[in-house]
């Protein structure tokens, strides 16, 4: 006898999916604006990604700085002629009033004995711009948002929700369906606009910063409704730790090691920065860093477990105690004194600098959809900048909660109501049931590890091919046969947690299969990403961004977009 599963069905203006930074100032804009808005997130919001921001972001609040000065220095560099620069200017002048909302909304961001903005200088600013709280900005912000969007009972909260892909009918987003992981049920959402702010990819790499419920999702989603992807091979690396165990996945805030006075050593104790780059050692761009360091690595000069060392052990403890407080106490709690002991760390999947195609206010060609924050792409072209992440997903939130309220509010129509297509009850029941096959957790760990091994800051054409091959054969022979553990099946609250990560691991094999075939098409090395058959930058044929679109039988098309940039 077959399974019903219960189906909750939902009706709103505006759904909102993802609940960080970007998907709270959306809600609350089209709070403002007096439509119906709902937010829907596997945890409770705000969440995701925003507090992992640690060191501040970018915004030209000071007296001798400009909007126009910022622009032109994200547009300089290895990653600035893939940047759209329509949508960089845009983020540069709005995140000037978003920071003075912030500090009205209560955000605690430290002050000089003026009363005025301590701004910090981050690398390839030309000025100092980095608003902050310390080292630990993005907790403070998302208590900021919590304050603010939590207790607003004009944004109907939906958590413990993972969404599973949008419904589309005639070439307009109607919808959208999912899981309830923690009731069990499934749940299926009609919206006359929706706005995806589901973060990152990072979750597809075994070592990364980011909630492990960052999966990419919202890429796959739009993909699969026919959005393309824009520059969707460009990752934003950073240095994480990869000992002691306890530490393992932690990222402790590098440009704050690096403005205290800390140094990189590799496994015989040399500060090859400086073979490096002579002039600039440590002092270098965030992506010549994590390139270096993986260079270093893959040629065998690597720790004892496959890390480089970062060094404070000569830094003042006043300092310390000032630039990086809570790395420091962090660590300590860890059983780590960093003032005495170097930390061994390795490049991590941090934030992805590409995503689904927007226009200014984060509207997708796509009727009805619109994508937000770290899902956006366009914004950071191949080699982002230090204080850019947090500051344009709170510019193209607010952005996109507006346009989509404004154009919801001119809809008379109700939202036309959608169902939950017939094979997903069946889906889930073979999921929860199935007692033979593949583990779940399994499959998830093979997608975080290729990606590990194959795609990470240093890539090959082998490497590419051989994660497509087998992201292929994940998608066709294991995740058919997927299953839970038998644990999960005695327990509620585990079979909840299974079930959202099982839910997500087509996203990954999908999204790995996505990276790989922008990976293997780009042949150049540019910033973070080293190509060692392509091992020069090619401006002359790579001087734009990769763009994937779903073909009519499901293939991956991919070409090229160039950019014109005039600031003038």
């Amino acid at each position: 006898m077959a399974i019903d599963i219960s189906v909750e069905n939902y009706e709103t203006d505006v759904l909102v999916i993802g609940g960080g930074a970007a998907g709270g100032m959306a809600c609350f804009e089209c709070a403002e604006a007096g439509v119906r808005v709902t937010l829907v997130g596997k945890s409770r919001p705000p969440s995701g990604t925003t507090s992992v921001a640690r060191g501040g972001f970018a915004a030209a609040m000071g007296k001798d700085d400009s909007p126009a000065q910022h622009l032109a220095d994200l547009l300089e560099g290895d990653g600035g002629e893939l940047i759209d620069p329509e949508l960089a200017g845009i983020w540069c002048e709005d995140i000037v009033e978003i920071v003075n909302d912030l500090r009205e909304w209560g955000a605690d961001f430290v002050t000089n004995e003026d009363g005025d903005l301590d701004l910090k200088m981050f690398p390839n600013h030309s000025k100092p711009r980095a608003v902050h709280h310390y080292d630990t900005t993005g907790n403070m912000v998302t208590k900021t948002l919590a304050k603010k969007i939590r207790p607003d009972q004009r944004i109907e909260q939906h958590s413990n929700t993972s969404i599973v892909d949008l419904i589309v009918e005639e070439n307009r987003i109607i919808g959208a369906w999912g899981v309830n992981y923690n009731k069990g049920t499934l749940v299926a959402y009609s919206a006359k606009e929706i706005i995806l702010a589901t973060g990152g990819g990072s979750g597809l790499f075994y070592v990364n910063d980011n909630p492990p419920q960052v999966t990419g999702d919202g890429y796959v989603m739009g993909y699969r409704a026919g959005v393309a992807l824009l520059g969707s091979e460009m990752i934003d690396f950073q240095a994480m730790c990869c000992s002691p165990e306890e530490l393992f996945g932690f990222a402790p805030h590098p440009t704050g090691f690096i403005n205290a006075g800390a140094v990189f050593r590799n496994r015989d104790g040399e500060l090859f920065l400086k073979r490096y780059f002579p002039d600039t050692a440590e002092k270098s761009t965030r992506s010549e860093v994590i390139l270096a360091m993986a260079k270093e690595i893959h040629a065998g000069r690597a720790g004892l477990t496959g890390g480089i060392f970062m060094d404070a052990t000569e830094v003042p403890m006043e300092i310390i105690q000032k630039q990086i407080p809570h790395v420091y106490k962090t660590c300590l709690h860890r059983g780590i004194d960093i003032s005495k002991t170097p930390l061994e760390v390795a490049p991590g999947s941090h934030t992805w600098l590409g995503g689904l195609e927007i226009d200014i206010d984060g509207r997708t060609p796509m009727s009805g959809l619109w994508a937000a924050g770290e899902t956006g792409g366009g914004i950071h072209g191949g080699n982002r900048i230090g204080g850019s992440a947090l500051s344009s997903a709170l510019v193209f939130g607010r952005r996109a909660g507006k346009a989509a309220a404004r154009l919801a509010k001119s809809e008379s129509s109700i939202p036309v109501r959608v169902e939950v297509p017939d094979e997903a009850n069946d889906m889930l029941v073979d999921l929860i049931s199935r007692d033979e096959g593949p583990l779940q957790a399994d499959v998830r760990l093979r997608c975080r590890m290729l990606a590990h091994d194959q795609l990470g800051s240093i890539r090959s054409s082998d490497g590419c091919k051989s994660a497509l091959a087998e992201y292929s054969k994940i998608e066709t022979e294991e995740i058919p046969r997927m299953r839970l553990s038998e644990e999960a099946k005695k327990s509620q609250k585990l079979r909840g947690q299974e079930l959202e990560s099982a839910l997500s691991v087509s996203n990954l094999a999908l999204l790995g299969r996505l990276l790989a075939t922008a990976s293997l098409a780009r042949e150049e090395s540019r910033g973070a990403h080293y190509r060692t058959d392509f091992p020069d930058k090619d401006d002359k044929n790579w001087g734009a961004v990769t763009r994937l679109e779903k073909g009519l039988n499901g293939e991956i098309i991919i070409k090229k977009d160039s950019l014109k940039q005039d600031i003038s």
